[in-house]
């Protein structure tokens, strides 16, 4: 599905794993530019990206968020 999202919005997406669980999520960015992802949206726990290797980018290369 996002695939589909991303060609028709053109939206992106990460790969983001920890010890308990794995999931796809889209890429935002706060009023600063800073990028971040919704982990779990019923728990809203957000998680800013800091580093390129934090997550496995999917639709988009890092440098595009990352400066």
């Amino acid at each position: 599905m996002w695939k589909l999202w991303n060609k028709l919005f053109g939206w992106d997406y990460i790969y983001w794993t920890n010890s308990a669980d794995q999931g796809v999520a889209r890429i935002m960015t706060d009023f600063e530019g800073n990028p971040f992802y919704i982990r779990y949206r019923l728990t809203k726990v957000i998680d800013r990206i800091k580093t390129s290797d934090q997550v496995m980018w999917l639709t988009c290369k890092p440098s595009k968020y990352l400066k």
